[in-house]
């Protein structure tokens, strides 16, 4: 559903912003390696370590040459490339395939790498180095995205193998803040943000439209689950003297919602809680206010936490159960999948990470006749139809017509289709290398 047009900028940097907004994108660097953070209460199982290890060791061949338009697509690197493509294509779908077993976030991570890695190889074969660069520095933002979903205290061993590299170190600090989240480097990416805010030859307003302060707090909240550092860091960048008016009253929103929420409830040791999330997204939908929304932005990154891990928790309950949901298991899933799908479309969703539509879908699946079902639907159908830009609201890929088709039978709905909707016209559209 995204128009992820093709670009030939060599640099990492890019805008991603909301995908039918015009505001300023996030700055985010695309490197690293696939990974779940894990948490007392959801561990990751030791199995896919070292198809991430092998993945790395890929990444750390193709980023460096990836980042030299020359260099990659140099003849003599071509065999080179195309066999590290070919190794990386195969781990991807291993990974796919253990992220079944997670929160349908994860699972749709993976699926979105594996595609983007089969777009590289293909393109990469055809000679079109240029779609083969970009498509392999979008796929990377899955691996940025799976590693602010969890807390984490990890940092990767391997990561200067990386971040030593010549074409690594050109990068500017956004950027290599970014990189250190990518390779486990949590509090280095922090420290490297707070500087950018220190410094007096970046404007605040700078800083908020080329994403570092939501990025600073995805990080600081959501993996580190830092209140007290947030609090700090906010009120020193309030009291520069250059933060625009429309800044210093987000700022001030910001650092009261902070205020109210106690650090020693959402720490990463301690056990999620559904109740406190759905509150938390709840608060954030009366707050927000302005053309982006972005006032409940504190609220919204902390109930996305508690969200995603009482959602990983509960997969794991549910497997230990070894029996079908109760109606209150379904409904409570149902719960945490809706309002994590309402927080990641006005908070999260980016560019090349979409995964609202993922657990709108997921929430109406989980009790397709509760009382959520209807308001899941609503959304992710709007946000289909009016998000295909050109399409008319009704010439949609086809797969997107079978997904809303398939929940409209779920929820026992019998309204049709609007008229002159011929899903499999749109087949033919769906096309890669």
């Amino acid at each position: 559903m995204i128009d992820r047009s093709v670009s030939s900028s060599p640099s990492l940097t890019w805008r991603r912003g909301a995908r039918r907004l015009t505001a300023s994108g996030l700055i985010a660097v695309m490197t690293g390696v696939v990974a779940g953070a894990s948490t007392a209460m959801a561990a990751e199982p030791d199995e896919p370590r070292p198809t991430m290890r092998a993945v790395f060791e890929e990444m750390k061949v193709l980023i460096p040459l990836s980042l030299d338009e020359g260099r990659w697509s140099d003849p003599a690197n071509q065999t080179r490339i195309l066999q590290a493509l070919d190794r990386l294509e195969r781990q991807a779908d291993a990974l796919e395939r253990h992220g079944r077993a997670r929160e349908v976030g994860f699972d749709a991570l993976a699926i979105n790498l594996a595609d983007d890695l089969r777009q590289v190889h293909g393109y990469y074969r055809q000679g079109a180095f240029d779609e083969a660069r970009f498509f392999l520095t979008g796929s990377l933002q899955n691996c940025v995205s799976c590693h602010v979903r969890l807390p984490s205290s990890q940092s990767f061993p391997l990561a200067d193998e990386l971040l030593s590299q010549v074409e690594i170190q050109a990068l500017d600090p956004r950027e290599q803040a970014w990189l250190n989240v990518t390779v486990r480097r949590f509090d280095a990416a922090l420290a490297a943000w707070e500087a950018l805010m220190a410094d007096p030859e970046v404007a605040p307003a700078q800083l908020d439209a080329s994403g570092v302060l939501v990025d600073y707090l995805n990080v600081v909240l959501r993996v580190r689950t830092d209140i007290p550092r947030a609090k700090r860091t906010l009120e020193r960048l309030s009291r520069r003297q250059d933060v625009p008016v429309y800044l210093e009253s987000r700022l001030e929103s910001w650092r009261t919602a902070l205020s109210q929420i106690d650090p020693a409830r959402y720490g990463g040791e301690r056990p999620p809680s559904l109740e406190r999330g759905v509150e938390l997204a709840e608060t954030a939908s009366i707050v927000n206010e302005g053309p982006f929304g972005r006032d409940g932005l504190i609220q919204d990154l902390v109930a996305a936490s508690q969200l995603v891990r009482w959602l990983e928790a509960d997969q794991v309950r549910q497997l230990e159960a070894n029996r079908n949901p109760t109606d209150a298991e379904r409904l409570d899933r149902a719960r945490a999948y809706y309002w994590l799908g309402v927080v990641e479309s006005r908070s999260l969703d980016g560019f090349w990470v979409n995964l609202s539509e993922r657990h709108l879908e997921a929430a109406v699946r989980a009790d397709p006749k509760g009382p959520l079902a209807r308001r899941a639907y609503n959304r992710l159908e709007e946000a289909q139809v009016l998000g295909f830009g050109g399409s008319s609201g009704v010439h949609l890929p086809a797969d997107v017509w079978t997904t809303l088709k398939e929940l409209r039978e779920l929820m026992g709905l019998t309204a049709p289709f609007p008229p002159g909707v011929r899903p499999e016209d749109d087949a033919a559209t769906q096309s890669t290398p």
